[in-house]
């Protein structure tokens, strides 16, 4: 580590950040029953733009936010970022309208453009070796875990007041303090003018780690966006039953996560076709068995794959990239999962209108074959290139 001082305060003020990672959108699917029945002409197709909106602000700001931190301070423009995520989430309590709740949606993908990728580069800056892979890791189950515990008790305070439910963003609040007080002053590194004019830094682990992971999430996303219809339309169960088996893929990232450090010394690069072997066995057990059984299973191995792909990708992007080019290379990597994101629904409406899937098992044994011809074309691809 190249800072050695105040180790466990740097590790904690970087994590608390980790933790608003996936809460973006996570943090308002659960309220959103509520919200349609308490909002006026909040109908369904509007609220899930909501969700979008977010997206699409974080991609454009995540893109931006290494040019800005040429001109901005690190630390101030990171501090910038949890102030406008706070006011963004929370200020979703504050409005009587569908428009004032985009424009807030809109301010906190401002703020997730800037938090997201400047505190992954903080990770690739102050930790080396053994000690970034297990903060890599550290951070997603940093993320999985603001993913779980923060929306169940968004939920259970809009149940009392639809208003109170936004409250959990005030988390960006207890960051901001925490990377304040413990995060050092990066001395800004002396840049050529022509450096300091790119916008990005293209390389070609930062180009392969974007388009994998807008990949991985345009056949990811069917699962969480598709899984309680699922439920319904196979007679599996309520609502609920949904939400308790969904838990289990964020559970299982989340607890895979932590071991990315030990799992990358041994597997190294190959580690991405276990993942993607992995995840498409999940798929596959979903779209071929019927059942509960299958469905958490499915869904156990899914979170697992990710658990192990999602700290693989900014990971392979830190890798050999010049300190200050960090935060342009994680810019890029969070855009490709956020695009990923964005995209997915319109990948699976194309593919239901050129092959006519007759359920949603359709798309969960489309998304098992793209994942395991990935796994032949990875495999036959890095058997040719020597592992480094």
């Amino acid at each position: 580590m190249k800072i050695a001082n105040n180790q466990s305060k740097i590790r904690i003020a970087i994590l608390s950040c980790s933790l608003l990672n996936i809460l973006m959108n996570a943090g308002i699917v659960p309220v959103m029953s509520i919200l349609a029945d308490e909002i006026p002409n909040a109908i369904p197709s509007t609220l899930k733009f909501t969700l979008s909106i977010s997206s699409i602000f974080c991609v454009l700001f995540s893109l931006m936010s290494g040019y800005i931190e040429r001109q901005i301070p690190r630390k101030i423009l990171l501090s910038i970022g949890l102030f406008l995520y706070a006011i963004g989430g929370i200020g979703g309590g504050l409005v009587n309208s569908v428009e004032g709740l985009l424009f807030t949606r809109a301010i906190l993908g401002i703020g997730g453009g800037f938090v997201i990728p400047l505190s992954t580069a903080y990770i690739a800056d102050l930790f080396e070796g053994d000690e970034r892979q297990k903060m890599v890791g550290e951070s997603l189950f940093a993320a999985n875990l603001g993913a779980m515990a923060l929306p169940l008790v968004g939920t259970w305070l809009a149940q009392v007041n639809w208003r109170l439910g936004f409250l959990i963003y005030s988390a960006a609040l207890v960051a901001l303090i925490l990377v304040w007080l413990f995060i050092p002053d990066l001395p800004r590194e002396h840049m050529k003018s022509e450096a300091r004019r790119k916008l990005f830094y293209f390389s070609g682990p930062v180009l392969w780690a974007s388009f994998l992971y807008f990949f991985v999430m345009v056949l990811f996303v069917s699962l969480p966006s598709n899984f309680s219809l699922f439920v319904a339309e196979e007679k599996l169960g309520s609502a609920s039953t949904a939400a308790w088996i969904t838990s289990f893929s964020t559970l299982s990232a989340m607890l895979v996560s932590p071991f990315f450090s030990r799992f990358y010394c041994e597997f190294n690069k190959w580690m991405l076709p276990i993942g993607f072997a992995i995840c498409g066995l999940g798929f596959a057990v979903m779209g071929f068995l019927p059942g509960v059984v299958p469905s958490l299973a499915g869904n156990i191995l899914i979170g697992a794959s990710l658990g192990l792909m999602h700290p693989f990708f900014p990971y392979m992007a830190m890798k050999d990239t010049p300190r200050e080019h960090s935060t342009s290379a994680q810019a890029l990597v969070t855009s490709g999962f956020r695009l990923g994101t964005f995209v997915s629904p319109f990948f699976f409406l194309f593919a239901n209108w050129t092959i006519g899937f007759n359920s949603i098992r359709g798309e969960f044994i489309l998304s098992a074959l793209i994942f395991f011809l990935a796994v032949a074309v990875s495999v036959i691809a890095f058997y040719r290139t020597p592992i480094t």
